[in-house]
C-alpha cells in the first residue's frame, strides 16, 4: 500500500473514530506533552509580580472564596497575567484542579496588551490558539 493511501486511511480513521476512541487518543497525546504548570499553588495573599516564577500558577483564595489566578505568560515575554476568579467581575475565569494536580482555566486567555497571546490551560498544559498575536477586537464575529 502506498504512503498516500496509508495517509488517506489514517485521515479517514480520525473521522470514523467514535467519541470515546477520540478522547482516548487525545489523552494519549496530552500525556506526551509536559505540563507547563504542573501544580496549583494555593495562597491567601497574592505574591508580588517579582515572586511569580515561570511554570508557577497561583490560586489566591480568601477563606473559601476564589479571588485571583496569577502566572507568567507562557509565551516567555515575562509579563504577569492576573485573572479574576470572582463571578462579580467581567470577565472572570474558572479554575479547577485535575486529579494529577494540574490547573485548568476556563475560558481561554486572550491578552489584549503586550504579546497578544491566546491560549487554553488544560491540566497544566498550554494549547495555543491560531489567532495568537492578533488583538481580540479584530476577531471575526460569526
Amino acid at each position: 500500500m502506498s504512503l498516500l493511501n496509508r495517509f488517506g486511511e489514517w485521515l479517514n480513521s480520525l473521522f470514523r473514530a467514535d467519541p470515546v476512541q477520540r478522547q482516548q487518543q487525545e489523552r494519549q497525546l496530552d500525556s506526551r506533552v509536559p505540563a507547563h504548570f504542573p501544580t496549583v499553588i494555593v495562597v491567601e495573599k497574592p505574591p508580588s509580580n517579582e515572586q511569580v516564577a515561570a511554570h508557577q500558577l497561583y490560586y489566591v483564595v480568601t477563606g473559601d472564596r476564589p479571588k485571583w489566578s496569577l502566572f507568567q505568560c507562557p509565551c516567555g515575554c515575562g509579563d504577569i497575567i492576573t485573572l479574576s476568579l470572582q463571578s462579580v467581575h467581567a470577565p472572570h475565569w474558572n479554575l479547577t484542579e485535575s486529579n494529577s494536580g494540574g490547573p485548568t482555566l476556563y475560558p481561554s486567555v486572550w491578552r489584549d496588551k503586550g504579546c497578544l497571546s491566546h491560549f487554553w490551560v488544560k491540566d497544566g498544559r498550554i494549547s495555543w490558539c491560531p489567532d495568537t498575536g492578533s488583538h481580540p477586537d479584530t476577531r471575526r464575529h460569526r
